[in-house]
Order: C-alpha cells, then structure tokens, then sequence
C-alpha cells in the first residue's frame, strides 16, 4: 500500500523536524502549514493518512478534520499537540473525526508506532468496505473469514450453501468434513488461487480467495457436486458422484486408456424450478438421469453434479467424430423427446478428451464444469468442445475483477483526453476525459473489459468519483492557465446517479476544486435513462440547475419511444459509432442521420457524432447537419501532454487560416 502523509502544523520547525522522521522511515510526505492549505493539498494528493497540529490560526485542528470527515471519510486522522489539548480532542476522538491523540513533545519510535497503526487501520477499513460491497453485489457464495476462521459476513448465497440461516460468528472449520479441517490453515491462498473441499453433507467445494485484506479474506465457494440432490434421487443408485467420477478418470489416465466427458447442463434450472415446484423439478430431474442411464446402457457411468449438470463418461471412443456420435445418440433423445415438461427445457452441451486435454482428474474435469457454465450463459446451442483458452479468460477476469478493488488506492488510474470537432468552427470544441487503467502485472487493461467488470461487482461508484475528481481538478487547472478547451465530457454510470449524496458530492467538489460548472458536460448512457426516467428526471434537473451539460451517450442504440427527449434537460445528443459504420455505402443510415439531427435541432440540442474515422464518413456528417464529432480521424485518446500540445497545433493553425 502507497503510504501517503499529509502534514499539517503552522510551525516551520515542527514540520521540517517530522517531515525529515517519516520520510526517512519509507513515507510519502506532503505539508501543509494551515487548514485551507491542507484541504487545497487534498484535491491532488491521495491522502490515507493527516497528522496535523490542533492549536493553528483561522481554522484549527478540530475543525480541518470535522471537513477532512465529511468530505474524506476513508482517510485516517491523528492529532499531535500539546497534553492542555487533550479535552478539547476529546469530541473529535468521540466522533469518529480523529483516530489517536498524540502528544507533544514526542518519542520518535512511539510517534512511528502510532503513524503505522494509522495505515494499518486505514487498510482494515478499506478491507471491511470492499469485502461488504462485493457480498452486496455479487451473487456467488461468497464468505468473509477473518483469521484464523471465523466467519464475520456471509451473502445469502453462501448461508444457503452451508445449510445455515445465521453463520456469523461460527467457526468455518464447523462446516468441513474432518480431514479437510487443517487443511485451509495449512495453504495460504492469494487472490485468485483455488482449493478444493468437502462440507459436512460431501458436498464437494472449489473455494477460491477473492478479497485479501490485512484482517481476513473473501472466498467464494462453487459448488461441483451436491449431496443433497444426489440422495433425492433415491431411484437411481447406479449414478455415480463425484468422488467416484474423478477417481475413475484417474484409472483411465493411468492406464492411457482414451475417453470422452460428456457435461450436460439444464439452463435457467432454478427459474425453472420456481415455477413449477421444487418436488416436480426433482422428479424431471429423475426422469431426465433415467432416459440417459438408459439409452447408454452398460457403455458408460452417469454422474449428477450440483449445478443440474449431468456427466456422462464414455470409454475407449476411438476419434473426437467417434465421440461425438455416441453423445449424441445419448442425448439427442432427452433434449428433443417429446415430453411436455422435459420439452420446455433447454441444454447446454460441452465435453473433453481423455488424456488430450487435461492428465489432473480434479482439474480437468472443474475446468470442463467451470466452460459448461460459461456456455450456458450464452446463446450457443451445440455441443462445444472444452476451451483452455476460454477457461483461463475467465480465470483471468476474475484475478482483474479482485486487482480493480485496488485500482484507485495504487494509483493505477489515469485520464486520456479525446478531442472532439466543430465542423462549421473548424476548431476543437471540447473533449471527453476517458478513464485507463495500467497494472504492473496485467499490464494496460482495455476499459471494455474492466468496466463491466466494475458495474457488476460494485467497485464503479468509487471508480467514478476518482474520475470526477480528477476532471474537476484538470479542468480547474486547464481553465486558470487560460486554456481554451471548451467542455470537458465525463462518462456517468447509472448506479452513480443513483446514489443518494451524489448530487450533494458534486456541489462539494465544484466548490473545492473551484472549476467552473459550464465547462463540464456528464454523458449518460441512453439504455439507463430509459430503464430509469422517472428516478433520473429529478437528478438531472439538479445537474442542469449546476450550469453542467448534459449528453445522452450511445443515442441510437435504444429501441423506445424517443418522446422522453423532450422531458429531460439534455443539451446534446451523441450518435452511437455503430449507427454511421456504413454511412458512405447505405443512404438508409444517411437518412436516418439526417432525421435524427432534424430532430435534435427541433429540441435545440446539438449532435456530436462518434467513431468518425476517415474524411468521406466527415464530409457526410456535416453536410448531413451534425454539429460536433469525435473520432480517430481527428485524434485518438492522448494523455493530457498530448492533447493540450494538439490543442495548441489547432490554434496555430486556425491563426493562419483566412
């Protein structure tokens, strides 16, 4: 973790003296010799830690911190002053605004002792959100364990997993099968490893650690094999489970003996299921294992897994065709019989090679369940063979979804600036402030796959407010050195303008950073505005009251009545990319352009088009009327040095120009 310090106290000595000490012993230091100067000092400088004076003029310690609480919960605070202090830091110590009280003149090794108590209390907090926030939001089992085993949260998902209502304050060691109690303790796991184990009812777990933090973990808890279901399926002992099946593929990858692992899937089972009633979805569970042990007869072994996933496994095939052919004389008769319950249900079909693609038992055949629900996720309706490459896609967005919790704590985030171009100014009119993200091991991740990975798992609210935060700051910074930029376009998600104090949180930061609200624009997602228009319609209203403009991104890609135009404050319609890719070959997306643009004029908004990538497709959208575009024929995303050196060429050469 980044140990940064900001240093607050009006005597010159005192901060040289502390500054010299806690640099020396590995922290970033930056000070501040009054309580307006630290909070300027905060709009830049990601702060975990203020250690600061109490006893300063025009502001002191009581009240920077009572703001530093209200406008940076998560950073952690500690008082140095005098002991004749000590009742006056009393209410701040009782309200949460100051973590420790230390007392001048100080013992360099205690004052160490308490400043690194600071971070390591910052990093417990920071664990505490991210792990409530990923229970919140995911739907995976998820438990949080804080060392050595006691279970602090569970989701719902996992107190149904474990078979009880209320696991907080158990021991997990409670819930495994004896052997497998030591042996969690025995292997550390970092982010993104797995391991595999029993509960008390055999169910057998693939639990991976998801979350890692200085006072406990998260893991997640997959299902591959259901003790519960396979005894309710008491007509059929001839299933095997799955301790069975992975030591038959044992034998046969021992002896070299070829053979194909046939997964079946049930799609929407547990949707399914609800509509119909439990009992009658285990008796179609029954039906459906019986027509398979059936018509395999004696030429294989049938398991049940959790997750409605039926195994088949096929020996001696003599080709990957030979395979092939015999699953689907198996299955062809369950997924297309004509029974009227079994008719309604839909399949998800994938199978692997014994040996060709995999020599662990345990491992292959996760992997091949782990690819089974993957493509049972999607619209593929035929039988895929098992993906390595897919697999470990998956894996990694897993390994990226854990590192993104980390992202704006280490300063992994960063602003491009794309420009955008007003065809009948001839000059840049503005540019929209694009978020990246550069990890030391993964590398530079593409937004395309990191922000839905952040919408779905609950890191996008935090994500979003560095991306404001760090707008506002350059925008306030471009504007105070005379830099003619226009509008500065933010990307705003859904779940953001939802959230309670986000307007509250705007006002705050408008007035912190000083940047002035016309020059800002929020773009906002069409699909979201039109799934929310009458909880967005209030916020935006407040947004527009601001003096910020505000765009409906992506406009196009929606499908419902455009009559919500005229019921929302917008300023500026932007033109989905995929709309204008064959502009220069179809006049049907010409003229559609056109209508749209008639439209926007009708309601007094502008139109910026995206994605423009060569002149033809630039001569089209002016003459057809558009205002504004964005694209790599004029510039790609560039880091601020970049865009404001390509700011400066563009009025060069708009002096030069008649």
């Amino acid at each position: 973790m980044d140990k940064s310090l900001l240093l607050v106290d009006d005597d010159v000595g005192i901060i040289k003296a502390l500054s010299r000490l806690l640099t020396r012993s590995g922290y970033t230091v930056k000070t501040a010799q009054s309580g307006e100067e630290a909070l300027n000092a905060l709009l830049s400088f990601d702060c975990k830690v203020v250690l600061t004076d109490f006893r300063m003029p025009y502001m002191d310690g009581g009240q920077l911190l009572s703001k530093i609480k209200r406008l940076y919960p998560d950073i952690v605070a500690l008082v140095l002053s005098g002991y004749s202090d000590f009742e006056s830091v009393k209410s701040l110590l009782n309200a949460g605004s100051a973590y420790r009280f230390l007392q001048k003149p100080w013992e360099d090794d205690e004052l160490l002792d308490e400043v690194e108590n600071a971070f390591t209390h910052y990093a417990k907090c920071l664990f505490q959100r991210q792990s409530q926030k990923m229970l919140l939001a995911s739907s995976d089992a998820l438990v949080e364990i804080s060392y050595p085993s006691l279970i602090s949260q569970a989701n719902i998902a996992a107190r149904k997993l474990l078979g009880e209502t209320f696991v907080e304050g158990r021991l997990l060691d409670d819930f495994w099968v004896e052997s497998d109690r030591s042996r969690l303790h025995g292997q550390a796991l970092s982010i993104g490893q797995s391991m595999s184990m029993r509960l008390l009812n055999h169910t057998e777990l693939e639990v991976t650690c998801r979350l890692a933090g200085p006072s406990g973990v998260v893991l997640s808890f997959h299902p591959v094999t259901d003790g519960e279901l396979l005894n309710a399926v008491f007509e059929l002992p001839s299933l095997i489970n799955y301790q069975q099946l992975v030591s038959l593929i044992g034998q046969y990858l021992n002896a070299s003996r070829p053979m194909v692992l046939v997964v079946i899937k049930i799609r929407s089972f547990e949707l399914w299921s609800r509509m119909i009633g439990y009992s009658e979805a285990q008796r179609t569970i029954e039906r459906i294992a019986l027509q398979l042990r059936n018509t395999m007869g004696e030429s294989g072994q049938l398991a049940l897994l959790a997750n409605e996933q039926f195994v088949l496994c096929l020996p001696d095939v003599a080709s990957e065709m030979n395979a092939l052919q015999k699953a689907a004389a198996i299955i062809d008769p369950v997924t297309g019989q004509a029974d009227v319950m079994l008719s309604q249900l839909d399949y998800a079909v994938s199978y692997c090679l014994i040996p060709d693609d995999g020599d662990d038992p345990r491992t292959v055949l996760n992997n091949l369940l782990l690819g089974n629900m993957m493509i049972a996720e999607d619209a593929v309706r035929m039988f895929m063979r098992y993906d390595k490459q897919a697999v470990e896609r998956k894996k990694h967005q897993i390994s990226l979804n854990q590192a993104l919790f980390h992202a704006v704590e280490q300063g992994q985030l960063f602003l491009n600036f794309q420009a955008k171009f007003d065809v009948a100014e001839y000059a840049l009119s503005g540019c929209e402030a694009l978020i990246r993200w550069s990890h030391p091991d993964f590398g530079m991740v593409s937004p395309s796959l990191f922000i839905p990975l952040a919408e779905q798992h609950g890191q996008m609210v935090d994500i979003g407010y560095w991306v404001l935060k760090t707008a506002f700051i350059t925008a306030a910074k471009w504007h105070s050195q005379g830099v003619q930029f226009g509008k500065m376009a933010i990307n705003i998600s859904g779940r953001q303008l939802m959230e309670p104090d986000f307007i509250h949180w705007i006002k705050h930061h408008i007035q912190l950073t000083g940047v002035e609200p016309t020059l800002l624009e929020f773009e906002l997602t069409e699909t979201f505005l039109l799934n929310n228009l009458d909880d967005c319609a209030i916020t935006l209203n407040a947004i527009a009251e601001l003096g910020i403009s505000i765009a409906i991104d992506d406009f196009g890609t929606g499908y419902s009545s455009l009559s919500y135009l005229s019921k929302l404050p917008i300023n500026v319609l932007k033109i989905d990319r995929s709309l204008i890719l064959d502009i220069e070959s179809n006049l049907n997306t010409e003229s559609l352009v056109a209508n749209v643009v008639r439209l926007a004029h009708d309601l007094n908004m502008k139109v910026v088009v995206e994605g423009i990538e060569t002149l033809d497709q630039l001569n089209i959208v002016k003459y057809l009327g558009c205002d504004v575009i964005q694209g790599y024929c004029i510039s790609k995303p560039q880091l601020e040095e970049d865009y404001l050196a390509l700011l400066t060429s563009f009025e060069s050469l708009s002096a030069t120009m008649p």
